[in-house]
């Protein structure tokens, strides 16, 4: 290894900025690193890192760590700027910052060597930080967990069968952001028309089908508590065939960096096939999820009775609505109808999995004497509304006094 000239570099300690103020729970934000090179000539593959540890972990906490190498002008300042794309919690952090300085265990984490330098009393920074919590990304509506899911009803392809929506559920009680969404596959394994792998037409053409695998990944948005949600739409490298099968995951089990759940077993959807015809109808084998016995998913299934509808007083109803379902779901839609057509829409803020959710509901302008209301839950085309495959136990319709 060839001798390298010494450099002489200069971290501008008070001139680290972290972007955007006040820095939440549950929202990105960016350190902006001032490094000054004192040579008249480049210094080219400097080390930076950037360390950033809670002064209190919790179990399940990862620590933000990066190590990347820059190239200092001559006798100029690069501001360095390191994206923190990490599910951190509200609290107290410590921040440290280390230009072309690294100790042995973390030169040999990040595989990058540092550079000859005489003087590095000004290369390191060690700073307090602060995270606010985002009270408005966490509710108490749901137990006190982290698990996000996603699930093949709400998988779907656009019609250039290259982008793939994929509706990613937040059941905790707390905001997440920035989970990897992942798709690889591609061909089916067994090769059409019985062809025998084991000989050699076999064999090119499984060496074919593995040439062309299909993957796409993308990362998720802020997405809020307690059923919460958000769509992802994952570009593939190249459009599914008829018979290509994928697999499609939510933040994978041991992804670096990734959010660390109580549960990824509703993390993946296993098989998702393209139907032969290459339309945009995608076929599922293997899924994972709870299903009855017709092998449809029940995560969401609500029902209600004309029982369930209290009328309280003139202008007010008390609707108990039941999920037969096995899933948690925050904010479930409701509509009431008069015959007039006047409408009036409301949610049921928490409705439990295999239980029921309560809520009283204003009637407005719908209300009027001996009037009969239609009231419906989970409406098919609402906003904000859940899949659902029997939607005939939905509607019930009551009379005012």
């Amino acid at each position: 290894m060839e001798d390298r000239e010494p450099v002489s570099l200069a971290l501008l300690a008070k001139r680290i900025k972290l972007e955007p103020l006040p820095l939440r729970a549950g929202a990105p934000f960016t350190i902006t690193i001032p490094i000054h090179n004192n040579e008249p000539v480049p210094a080219v593959g400097v080390p930076v890192m950037v360390y950033l540890s809670a002064e209190q972990e919790q179990i399940g906490f990862s620590s933000f760590f990066r190590v990347l190498a820059v190239t200092v002008p001559a006798t100029q300042t690069l501001e360095v700027k390191v994206p923190v794309v990490h599910n951190l919690a509200g609290g107290e952090y410590q921040l440290w910052v280390q230009v072309n300085l690294l100790s042995a265990p973390l030169a040999e984490r990040a595989g990058t060597p540092t550079l000859p330098e005489d003087d590095l009393e000004d290369n390191a920074a060690l700073l307090d930080v602060a995270l606010a919590p985002f009270d408005a990304y966490a509710s108490d509506l749901c137990p006190g967990r982290t698990d996000v899911a996603i699930e093949f009803a709400e998988i779907w392809l656009e019609p250039d069968l290259q982008h793939m929506h994929v509706r990613v559920r937040n059941l905790g009680n707390q905001a997440v952001y920035n989970l990897p969404v992942v798709v690889t596959g591609g061909p089916l394994s067994h090769a059409p028309g019985g062809q025998d792998l084991a000989s050699k037409d076999g064999q090119e053409q499984a060496a074919q089908e593995r040439s062309v695998q299909v993957s796409g990944m993308t990362y998720t948005p802020a997405i809020p508590p307690c059923g919460g949600t958000t769509e992802a739409v994952v570009e593939l490298d190249r459009p599914l065939k008829a018979g290509d099968s994928v697999d499609v995951a939510v933040n994978p089990l041991g992804w670096p960096d990734g959010l660390a759940e109580d549960s990824f077993d509703n993390n993946y959807v296993e098989s998702v096939t393209l139907s032969p015809d290459q339309s945009p109808l995608l076929l599922s084998e293997g899924q994972l999820g709870a299903a009855g016995s017709s092998g449809a998913v029940t995560d969401y299934d609500f029902a209600i009775s004309p029982v369930d509808v209290e009328i309280m007083s003139s202008g007010v109803v008390l609707v108990t609505v039941h999920n037969l379902g096995t899933r948690d779901v925050a904010n479930v839609p409701v509509r009431i109808e008069a015959k007039s057509g006047r409408k009036v829409t409301d949610v049921i803020p928490l409705v439990e999995g295999n239980g029921l959710g309560i809520a009283a509901i204003q009637l407005g302008w719908v209300w009027s004497p001996k009037a009969t209301l239609t009231l419906i839950v989970n409406p098919e085309g609402a906003k904000g509304g859940y899949p659902e495959t029997n939607r005939d136990n939905n509607t019930v319709t009551f009379t005012l006094p």
